[in-house]
């Protein structure tokens, strides 16, 4: 991918500095907001201190993670894929904690395991995209990428976690579509989704049934293959019943919830309710540093993570929400932007995957936050608190500054 003439006088060297400038902003957002709600924050049992313990350690990896060769890296995609699988079910083999096995302990930290099988999947995918570069206008090409995200995403189910195992799918179309796979073998890939969502009402369904069908017949895949595909997918969503019975009791309820939050306000939607009263007390400049009253007196749970953007939103409003927005909206076209000028078509896969990644975080997170999807746990890159989800961050921008300078 020669793309020199689209940035004129910009180097991959100016868009590493401008990421790397963009991360210390996002990583300040993050310790400002946990010094605001730490009740001790120079204590090493508060979440600002931890955090900022886990920072270092994370920019060390960081180091490390940069110096890997390139070659490495694609050769041993599949080593690293199953490695990080295999880290996903020592947990089962532990005890639980909090009630599920997505956790192990080290003594000194937790790590959970599936922060890294969301990377291995990943290269892994990008390994192999990369080695069928003439099959990206068959069928067949999407094959062992649907089946690998689908393996990992079903094993990150199991411990369970919801939240992560959507995350693990959702870097499969944005690399496809990158790669140059055809625009109908996406849409193979996207149809059972909206199939299975749509079976929720019978009107719907109907309608996305005759959109399917005309799609098939602008495509013309073949009379045999497109009555199999077709009916395939009208199947998947007449399974969808038995699909909400696999869930456990505490997904249906967060579901539930979402849907109408007064069904059970001091139970689970509890966390939206006072996500969406901090948010909104914050106004357009906020109460000021330290001075939120649904974070200061500890209404709102999970401040120092899942609802971090809650914190920011009360004691600086609407306006250090749009800061902060912007910034990650600049970062994520960086990555793009790197992705773009990288001639190595392996690396500029893993970036766009990767890229997937922090997107996708930071949209459930945001959307959470409003009362707009349920509530799922997933932290913001590089402001939530938590270190197994901080070094994975770090990990996924070494790949990034590392795979831009070596291709």
């Amino acid at each position: 991918m020669n793309q020199s003439n689209v940035y004129i006088g910009l180097t991959s060297e100016d868009l590493r500095l401008r990421l790397h400038i963009l991360t210390v902003f996002l990583i300040i957002f993050g310790l400002t907001a946990l010094y605001s709600i730490s009740d001790n924050p120079l204590s090493i049992e508060s979440s600002f201190m931890r955090q900022s313990i886990f920072m270092i350690f994370s920019f060390i990896i960081y180091l490390l993670v940069r110096r890997i060769h390139l070659k490495v890296i694609h050769d041993n995609s599949t080593i690293i894929f199953l490695f990080t699988i295999g880290l996903c079910f020592i947990p089962f083999f532990l005890p639980k904690v909090e009630y599920t096995y997505r956790w192990i302990d080290l003594g000194f930290m937790t790590i959970q395991p599936s922060e890294y099988l969301k990377i291995g999947v990943i290269i892994v995918i990008a390994k192999y995209l990369s080695n069928h570069q003439l099959e990206m206008k068959t069928t067949s090409i999407i094959l062992i990428p649907g089946l690998l995200t689908l393996f990992a995403s079903i094993v990150v189910l199991q411990q369970p976690d919801l939240g992560t195992a959507v995350i693990v799918c959702a870097p499969l179309i944005p690399m496809l579509l990158w790669a140059g796979v055809n625009a109908f073998v996406l849409f193979l890939v996207i149809a059972p989704i909206i199939t299975i969502v749509a079976a929720s009402n019978s009107i719907l369904f109907s309608v996305w049934a005759v959109i399917m069908f005309l799609c098939f017949l602008v495509a013309r895949p073949g009379v045999i293959s497109g009555f199999i595909l077709y009916f395939a997918n009208i199947f998947a969503g007449l399974l969808t019943p038995f699909a909400w019975n696999i869930l456990t009791d505490y997904q249906k309820q967060r579901v539930l919830t979402f849907l109408n939050p007064d069904l059970d306000p001091m139970g689970s939607a509890y966390h939206i309710i006072q996500s969406v009263t901090a948010i909104g007390s914050g106004g357009f400049f906020g109460k000021g540093f330290q001075q939120g009253s649904q974070t200061q007196l500890k209404f709102l749970p999970v401040q120092e993570s899942d609802f971090i953007l809650s914190v920011i939103a009360e004691e600086f409003g609407f306006l250090g929400i749009v800061v902060v927005m912007a910034v990650f909206f600049l970062f994520i076209k960086t990555l793009l932007d790197i992705a773009f000028r990288c001639s190595d078509y392996f690396s500029s896969i893993v970036i766009i995957g990767l890229a997937s990644i922090f997107l996708s975080h930071l949209f459930v997170n945001a959307a959470m936050t409003v009362g707009l999807i349920p509530v799922k746990g997933l932290p913001l890159p590089f402001v939530s608190a938590g270190g197994s989800f901080l070094l994975s961050c770090f990990i996924m921008l070494g790949l990034i500054t590392n795979l831009s300078e070596n291709s």
